[in-house]
């Protein structure tokens, strides 16, 4: 009996015109294929969900966020200090110069959207042939990349996307491949957003575009006419005439003899669809954890507690994509001899320091009792050194309980280093 090989499966399937898709293991195109439209009747997939103001704004926010952090390769030393690494080629791959195609930023933002929209985030990682070393980062659409299983060994199939940068079909192992993966259900393959959210996105595609037709229509809604009477055809179409024709040309239309125009469908300005869109877009802020304000509903917003939200999104939203970014940068991109000694690290001491009051409650307790300089102060702070900025103080009032007499010793010795010459 033979024994399956995935190699030469994937090089076979090329030859009879492409990789195909089971039912049992399907790949991204089939997923999309088979996706059906949302209870509300809305087709939803990432690029109609995108069309979405509160799901491109989460999107957004959090692209360009994770995309602004700072990164960096950092090495433990001996002492147990630690040092920036800035030679090391892996620090360069990922906080400098990633590839020739597209900047550090456009590398982490995107594979940010990707996370947003698809659950999934891919970058093959071209080595040297020589060391083995990371050398290049490609970015790949999840459309292109399916994750699966080989006698309990994970591969990845890569369908060669010539417009996205990447023309080579392959299959390669875990350690080619840098996957970042959102919520998951079995650690190898993250859900996406959009398709579990897929019922309230069609709720908020539904309200837009009925809105917009009603736009489309000169803000004409749906209704009946109602009359007292019986009416013949004739009398019918001619009512119906004389009320459209002013309604479609902007004019306000005459009803007669006891006629009344009824509205059948939800006006735009109406309480329940206000609501309605108001809780779509809670709904996805609240999926994405992204604070409402930020995406420019500021209606229960006030100057006291946005700064508190801001920090909150900070602390619970980025500091958890950037803990799952450094650990799997951190097991795929260092080789194994790296790896324990080296660690990459998001610098998030900028952006979750908190309000103005609150830092200046710190620092002063950090001077005071001795666990930071000046110069360290103002660097958290973005502010240049000073001379003399280094020192440390010590508050004369704390006593060493293996020494009692030592704070008395050094206010003795103060007290005379004090005193006037010759007294």
């Amino acid at each position: 009996m033979s024994v399956f090989n995935p190699l030469s499966w994937f090089q076979k399937s090329q030859k009879r015109g492409g990789v195909t898709s089971s039912v049992g293991n399907p790949a991204n195109w089939l997923l999309d294929l088979l996706a059906g439209s949302s209870k509300s009747g809305a087709l939803v997939s990432d690029e109609s969900a995108i069309t979405l103001a509160s799901v491109y704004t989460c999107n957004l926010i959090l692209s360009q966020t994770i995309g602004s952090l700072k990164i960096g390769l950092y090495q433990n030393l001996p002492n147990g200090d630690t040092r920036l690494a800035p030679k090391k080629i892996e620090h360069q791959i990922i906080a400098t110069n990633p590839s020739t195609l597209y900047t550090p930023y456009t590398l982490r933002s995107t594979m940010q959207f990707h996370l947003g929209l698809r659950g999934n985030a891919y970058a093959r990682q071209l080595r040297d042939p020589l060391t083995g070393r990371v050398r290049e980062l490609r970015l790949l659409h999840p459309n292109y990349v399916r994750p699966f299983f080989f006698e309990d060994e994970l591969f990845y199939e890569i369908t060669a996307n010539p417009n996205g940068g990447y023309s080579k079909n392959e299959i390669v192992r875990p350690d080619d491949v840098l996957h970042i993966r959102s919520l998951s259900t079995d650690g190898i393959l993250g859900r996406s957003p959009i398709a579990v959210l897929r019922d309230t996105i069609g709720m908020g595609l539904s309200g837009r575009d009925y809105a917009a037709g009603i736009m489309k229509n000169q803000g004409i809604l749906r209704g009946i006419l109602k009359h007292p009477g019986k009416l013949t055809t004739d009398q019918v179409a001619d009512n119906r005439e004389s009320f459209k024709k002013p309604m479609l040309s902007g004019d306000f239309p005459i009803l007669q003899n006891g006629m009344e125009f009824q509205a059948i469908t939800l006006k735009p300005a109406d309480a329940e669809f206000i609501n309605t869109a108001k809780l779509t877009r809670t709904d996805i802020c609240g999926a994405y954890r992204v604070p409402a304000h930020m995406t420019g509903d500021l209606e229960k917003a006030t100057f006291s507690n946005i700064e508190q939200q801001s920090l909150e999104f900070m602390q619970y939203t980025i500091a958890p994509w950037a803990e799952c970014y450094e650990q799997e940068l951190n097991r795929t991109v260092l080789p194994y001899s790296m790896r324990g000694e080296y660690f990459f690290n998001f610098d998030l001491d900028g952006i979750l320091r908190g309000d103005t009051a609150t830092r200046t409650a710190y620092y002063m307790r950090a001077r005071q009792w001795g666990w930071m300089s000046v110069n360290e102060i103002r660097r958290k702070e973005g502010m240049p050194f000073i001379d003399g900025g280094d020192t440390y103080l010590t508050p004369l009032n704390m006593v060493d309980s293996n020494n009692p007499d030592a704070a008395g010793n050094a206010s003795t010795d103060n007290n005379t280093a004090n005193a006037p010459q010759g007294q």
